[in-house]
């Protein structure tokens, strides 16, 4: 039988759990950015915003799609299963 972990080794850990932790939150966050930002360009667009702010969205959205590359969002196996078995509705007439 193993012995418990020592809170001293569990508190080691904790910077790095904590930092791999907010990598994944800001690689998320700029993975979702990089899908969300072309709408502002249709919206800088259409208001007639200014070049630079254009060129800034721009800018952005390659930040975003650098930083946010590695991220997979995740989706339950649940809502596979249920969006494989339900009927598309096209040839149920």
């Amino acid at each position: 039988m193993s012995r418990p972990e020592p809170a001293l080794q569990r508190l080691g850990r904790l910077p790095a759990v904590v930092f791999g932790r907010f990598v994944a939150a800001v690689e998320a966050a700029a993975f979702w950015g990089s899908i969300l930002l072309p709408l502002g360009y249709l919206a800088a667009l259409a208001l007639d915003g200014p070049l630079v702010v254009i060129v800034a969205l721009i800018g952005a959205n390659v930040v975003c799609l650098l930083v946010g590359h590695r991220h997979q969002p995740r989706i339950d196996a649940s809502v596979l299963a249920s969006m494989a078995t339900e009927p598309t509705g096209e040839g149920d007439r």
